[in-house]
């Protein structure tokens, strides 16, 4: 299976290596890449991005820094280098990097070598608990107005008593997720667990057969799916090119969350999510209280999963696990494949969403193949 292959309307998105055709629409624009928590003031790490290795760090002074992944003069990992002020040294022969990416120092080597030496630096942006860096080309685009789309689309972020950033890893290609967000017709019967305050549920659930109808809607570089009536809080909305808001009633109120599924390869993602909790002020109390006082999930969601993929576990192992939602969805996700083959799919009446961003995808990369630029294509 190769990104080049003959017209198909679902493979070719979901190859984002450096030099494929949608890896350069991805790369064009902002991407979260790490939790901001994650990334201590002095600490540097390896980052794999779209199949792509970086170099994130963060200075003394609380600066986060992406950079290329190796060391200018013999190609050693910066990532294992040391961070000094809002600058990193390379472990091997000293050679000294600041935020910019000039090499400011390498011990016995001459002024006029060092003016001359570089590594590539990528604009970064903190917001809301996340670090998101622009990994094209050129000036990046103006950062999404999270809190403008939640007051048009969702309620108002800035004013939620809890807002929380997370993130999680699955081993799937990140396009298959992306087009879970719009498939409504899974959650009664994949989450028939975590929806069950009982957590007995073992078959199918009969009222799932009378879901409500849903009602699909594309505008620029979106498409909406949400349940018909006035009752439900429930939309979904796919944001081009991978970021999904969702507005779903919880326990003791309504969450809102935005999030975005980003590739670290071919085969598997992780989903970062700003999660707004719209509670009163005693339920905030006690889910902030109950998160404070709960033990680490052990194992994590996506080793649940796989246990149970492997058939060494069942779902009913891990009800009581605080994220049953996650095991839930990778499981079913990842039983499809972790590059699936859509080819001999059957989709149906309830996968219009689906349909609906297929075509999307299809569109704005057949016109950014022609060279059309990111803020004109026709989705």
């Amino acid at each position: 299976m190769t990104p080049d292959g003959p017209d198909d309307e679902v493979r070719d998105p979901v190859f984002t290596a450096p030099g494929t055709l949608a890896g350069q629409l991805m790369r064009s624009f902002w991407q979260p890449v790490k939790l901001s928590a994650d990334v201590k003031p002095g600490e540097s790490m390896p980052l794999t991005v779209m199949s792509e290795q970086f170099t994130l760090y963060r200075g003394e002074e609380g600066t986060a820094v992406l950079m290329a992944p190796r060391c200018a003069h013999r190609l050693t990992v910066l990532s294992v280098g040391t961070v000094e002020g809002d600058a990193i040294r390379c472990m091997f022969h000293g050679w000294k990097y600041a935020a910019n990416g000039r090499c400011v120092e390498a011990p016995g080597e001459s002024d006029r070598l060092v003016s001359r030496v570089s590594v590539r630096t990528y604009p970064v942006r903190e917001e809301r608990g996340l670090i998101f860096a622009y990994l094209g080309e050129g000036e990046p685009p103006p950062f999404p107005d999270l809190a403008g789309f939640s007051r048009e689309h969702g309620r108002d972020i800035t004013s939620a008593p809890v807002v929380e950033a997370d993130t999680y890893l699955r081993r799937c290609n990140f396009f298959t997720n992306v087009e879970n967000g719009l498939d409504h017709a899974h959650v009664p019967y994949t989450h028939r667990f975590s929806a069950d305050p009982t957590r007995t549920r073992i078959g199918f659930d009969p009222s799932a057969r009378h879901q409500k109808p849903i009602e699909v809607r594309r505008s620029p570089g979106a498409v909406f799916v949400r349940e018909q009536g006035d009752t439900s809080p429930y939309q979904a909305t796919f944001l081009m090119p991978n970021a999904l808001h969702l507005v779903v009633a919880a326990r003791d109120g309504l969450m809102e969350q935005f999030a975005w599924r980003v590739p670290i390869d071919d085969d598997k993602h992780v989903s970062y999510q700003v999660a707004a909790r719209y509670l009163s002020a005693d339920a905030a109390r006690r889910y902030l209280a109950m998160k404070s006082s709960a033990a680490p999930a052990d194992p994590p969601a996506d080793e649940c999963a796989e246990q149970i993929l492997r058939g060494e576990k069942k779902l009913a192992d891990f009800v009581d696990h605080p994220d049953l939602v996650n095991i839930e969805d990778h499981v079913a996700q990842v039983g499809m494949g972790r590059l699936a083959d859509r080819t001999h799919e059957r989709l149906a009446e309830s996968d219009k969403g689906v349909v609906q961003l297929r075509r999307m995808w299809r569109t704005g990369l057949d016109a950014f193949a022609r060279g059309e630029a990111v803020n004109t294509l026709p989705w």
